[in-house]
């Protein structure tokens, strides 16, 4: 069995801040098992059957989805519990593509995203194998609200201090004027605008007047992904063509073409993206529980799930018992306070899982009736109690 060799470069002029990679990461979820009064017994395990022990590492067969391993070790006194999609080559291909469009994403768009199945964090959205990344550019307007002032004759358009002055403009007023007290002219993202909110976006839609015509929207720079795919397949474009209605920019995303970029990256045995690693870690760790492998509660192990997704394995990314924010909790270890990350260079390792499911040793049935003499003795007593 090939070994993971992690070379770690620990670089002294700069501060350790780059996130610890290794490829197998990626097709993994890995809880430590630190938290005071979590216990753990190994023994049923070294002596169970569809079992491998390879330095130190227990490794067998998924409860979840036997095609995936588990790999536990002990660290420290500390143990260890990984699930493992093994890797079924080391070329991986996946589409990607990226464009620059005005954009402005509103808390109310971003509800919407969530409620088709799309994982958000800030400006980042993930649903199975799709990645879209908008950096948002500043604009170089304004840096303070101070920067800028309402102009023209009903006071309907936010421009900079010195074009307020000379702006000018029919001196029509028209009904859409009334949401301006919704909002206010400021600095926003660098640009002198109408500042967004939901309340101010729906006065004007209910106008008939575009949000994008009365606010400046900043251009930002939309990079998609689609990996494992050497072009997105019709399900994924649907997917994609959805979350762009929802930000308003589907026009843009009607003109992009997709590129192809192969990587060494280990590519899954299992589908990373459809596999459901909370499900498979929430399965091993009620089991090695049942067994008397571990003796956790059930209020951690359901801490432990709600934390564990995809790629949360490894020095950096994963999950455990550590502070966040001041206070104890299961986190990945890379959003705990003051982590000590590391920067290394990682190989991909293969795994190689047992012929079968783990069988652990049956204890010997102790007879609880009454044998040899004994039962000899009784019978003669209840001969005797008949002939009576």
């Amino acid at each position: 069995m090939k070994r993971a060799v992690i070379l770690t470069l620990l670089l002294l002029a700069a501060p350790l801040v780059s996130a610890c990679y290794s490829p197998m990461d990626s097709l993994a979820v890995e809880v430590h098992l630190n938290k005071p009064g979590i216990s753990y017994d190994l023994t049923p395990l070294e002596n169970a059957k569809n079992v491998i022990i390879d330095n130190g590492n227990i490794i067998y067969r998924s409860h979840y989805d036997e095609r995936v391993g588990v790999i536990l070790k002990e660290v420290n006194s500390s143990l260890w519990v990984r699930i493992q999609i093994p890797a079924k080559g080391f070329n991986s291909s996946y589409a990607y593509t990226s464009f620059k469009t005005p954009l402005l994403i509103s808390n109310e768009s971003l509800e919407r995203i969530k409620a088709l199945g799309w994982e958000v964090e800030e400006h980042t959205f993930r649903k199975g194998s799709l990645f879209v990344q908008i950096s948002p550019a500043k604009g170089s307007e304004c840096k303070s609200d101070s920067d800028c002032a309402a102009g023209g004759c009903s006071g309907e358009v936010c421009t900079t201090r010195e074009a307020a002055k000379e702006i000018v403009t029919p001196c029509v007023y028209r009904e859409w004027y009334n949401c301006l007290r919704l909002t206010s002219c400021g600095c926003y993202n660098g640009l002198c605008t109408w500042k967004p909110n939901p309340d101010f976006e729906k006065c004007l839609r209910e106008h008939s007047i575009d949000p994008s015509k009365v606010i400046k929207f900043p251009l930002a720079e939309v990079y998609i992904a689609d990996y494992g795919k050497e072009k997105p397949s019709e399900g994924d474009i649907a997917e994609l063509k959805a979350l762009f209605e929802e930000l308003g920019i589907s026009c843009s995303f009607e003109e992009i073409e997709f590129k192809t970029q192969t990587t060494n990256a280990p590519v899954g045995a299992v589908d990373p993206y459809s596999f459901d690693f909370k499900e498979a870690l929430q399965v091993e760790l009620g089991w090695l529980r049942e067994n008397g492998i571990i003796k956790i509660s059930d209020e951690d192990i359901e801490a432990i799930v709600e934390v564990a997704e995809k790629g949360k394995a490894g020095h950096n990314s994963h999950i455990g018992w550590y502070k966040k924010g001041g206070v104890y909790m299961w986190v990945p270890y890379d959003e705990s306070d003051n982590p000590a990350l590391l920067r290394c260079v990682g190989e991909p390792f293969e795994l190689k899982l047992p012929e079968g499911k783990v069988e652990l040793p049956q204890s010997t049935p102790q007879n609880e009736g009454i044998c040899g003499p004994g039962l000899i003795l009784g019978l003669l007593l209840m001969a005797r109690i008949f002939r009576k």
